[in-house]
């Protein structure tokens, strides 16, 4: 009787043009430029932002937010996404864009935003532009929004309040308002389609009053809407006492497709920027592919350092890393089951022996 009940709802609500059915995975993914990263957010060594989500990219200023997001836009290019940026802090100019790899001549717009109403205007031309070009159409192009950042965006009443009258004024109770609502109604505007969205977002210090130490504190607004929340904190690298880089720690504070928390420190040297393979070597450690003993590591034999560990090595790192991690997930699902079923025959053993007595 379900059956036939569920079969005619579902035949009235596809009339009235609801989606009904299967919940399908995303149907693709652009990479964060980091294979370790990309880990920790989708539990895939090769997967990192997906499609039809928002992600955010949040942290204390200087954490690397920016650069991890144009890290991405750069990766997405490679894949053949369109990209837009949107910019609200002067920081995704073109030569430091360029720098990192990003190609500012070939599908790729920059625009400058201001505030809240500009972002939700420019974001609505976009989309109903993209949607009345490509439908819902799943080989439509892939188009990558992203917003650097949502903390430096104004609401218009704190525009015209320092533009027309000159007074600086804060307006965070309707911020917060706007941004949720800006956020939630993205949320809908993209899931269907071949579109995703990243922004950076600041975050402050509360005090714990528990034990008196700073934590940091993500916005509501942001918390609600987004299912990818990546938390950069910034370690000064040192070479020789001199800073040579940073180390950004990288947590999952938010995903919907791994396990959330996880945490992987990145170096990022400024001469060469962010090397994909880093932090592959403690991964491989910690499965038992590699060992160390002193600076060397061993890996099918082969001896190497730190310094020599080329790509097309890494590249067979990778390989044993991604094999091992899903026969342990597999391991894992066998136990889970095996411990259900000794439950279910522990359980009916119970009830039958209440019965006989």
């Amino acid at each position: 009787i379900m059956a036939d009940f569920l079969t005619g709802l579902t035949k009235t609500l596809e009339k009235s043009g609801y989606d009904v059915g299967e919940a399908p995975p995303p149907r693709w993914w652009i990479s964060t430029g980091n294979y370790i990263l990309n880990k920790i957010i989708s539990g895939h060594f090769k997967r990192g932002i997906p499609q039809g989500r928002l992600t955010a990219l949040v942290g204390p200023a200087g954490a690397g937010k920016t650069f991890v997001l144009c890290n991405i836009i750069r990766e997405a290019q490679k894949d053949g996404c369109i990209c837009v940026a949107l910019d609200s802090e002067n920081a995704l100019d073109d030569e430091f864009a360029t720098a990192i790899g990003v190609d500012v001549n070939n599908n790729y717009r920059h625009i400058h935003v201001d505030t809240i109403p500009d972002v939700v205007e420019v974001t609505s031309t976009i989309i109903s532009g993209y949607k009345k070009e490509y439908g819902d159409a799943e080989d439509a192009p892939k188009l990558l929004i992203a917003c650097d950042s949502l903390d430096m965006l104004v609401t218009e009443t704190e525009s015209d309040n320092y533009v027309k009258k000159g007074i600086i004024k804060g307006d965070q109770g309707q911020k917060n308002k706007q941004l949720k609502a800006m956020l939630r109604e993205l949320v809908h505007a993209i899931k269907r389609n071949n579109i995703t969205m990243v922004v950076t977002d600041q975050v402050y210090k509360n005090q714990d009053v528990l034990n008196g130490e700073g934590v940091w504190m993500v916005k509501d607004a942001v918390k609600y809407s987004l299912s990818q929340i990546v938390m950069l904190t910034k370690l000064k690298l040192k070479n020789d006492k001199e800073v040579a880089g940073i180390k950004m720690k990288c947590e999952s504070y938010k995903t919907r497709f791994a396990q959330p928390f996880q945490t992987v420190t990145i170096e990022v040297p400024y001469s060469t920027g962010m090397d994909p393979y880093n932090g592959l070597l403690d991964v491989a450690k910690e499965l038992g592919i590699v060992s160390m003993a002193g600076s060397w590591y061993t890996f099918e034999g082969e001896k190497f350092q730190k310094k020599n560990f080329t790509p097309e090595l890494a590249e067979r790192v990778l390989e044993h890393c991604e094999a091992t991690t899903i026969d342990f997930l597999e391991a894992v699902l066998e136990d889970e089951e095996e411990e259900i079923v000794e439950k279910q025959a522990t359980r009916k053993e119970k009830i039958s022996k209440k019965l006989d007595d």
